[in-house]
């Protein structure tokens, strides 16, 4: 019986999904390094645009960030301080929560008293597109603009109402179609602001 050449072998097969995986690894493993300080810096960037958007501040001047913004550490979760021409403008703190399918996360900037919202941004989030997803709309991230959010040392439970309806102070315009994941926004709101007033005090 004439003796099989490796090729023939069931081993080959194995050998050459092998190579093969080793091979396109090695491509992404070197993607990866080359592109890593590129991809950081543009993540950093991003959200640097995103906090200096947060205070009203020029969200294109990420140049001049340390002119503006101030970063401290909160219970090893950093927080941002804006000031302008020596006056305090107020603090920004990264916020998380649970949508309906995977994490939220954002950043709340409050004023100097900590009792009224600047604004609401969105840094990156899992929700459904075109319904869930819609959070990161500048219309329905523009209702906590000026929000009361802390009252007689309280924070303000924000109720939700149908897309097309007048709202009060303590009220937020759900996104139609996406009940789950606007409520996880006013619940994540309450509840990593009241631990966040937690450490402060």
């Amino acid at each position: 019986m004439a003796k099989k050449r490796f090729i023939e072998t069931r081993f080959y097969s194995i050998f050459f999904m092998v190579i093969i995986t080793a091979f396109f690894i090695s491509i992404l493993s070197a993607f990866y390094l080359l592109t890593e300080k590129k991809v950081n810096t543009l993540k950093e960037n991003t959200e640097k645009k995103l906090v200096l958007n947060s205070f009203d501040l020029p969200a294109d001047d990420v140049q001049n960030f340390d002119k503006f913004i101030k970063i401290q550490n909160l219970q090893n979760r950093n927080y941002y301080i804006a000031e302008r021409s020596g006056k305090l403008i107020g603090y920004c703190f990264p916020i998380n929560g649970k949508g309906l399918w995977g994490s939220i996360n954002a950043l709340i900037a409050v004023t100097p008293d900590f009792q009224r919202i600047i604004n609401l941004e969105i840094v990156d989030q899992n929700e459904t597109p075109g319904l869930g997803g819609r959070i990161t709309e500048d219309w329905f991230k523009d209702q906590f603009r000026k929000k009361v959010l802390l009252e007689n040392g309280e924070i303000v439970e924000f109720q939700l109402v149908s897309e097309d309806e007048n709202t009060n102070k303590a009220q937020i315009n759900q996104i139609t179609g996406a009940t789950l994941s606007s409520r996880s926004v006013l619940k994540m709101i309450e509840e990593e602001y009241s631990e966040i007033l937690k450490v402060l005090k």
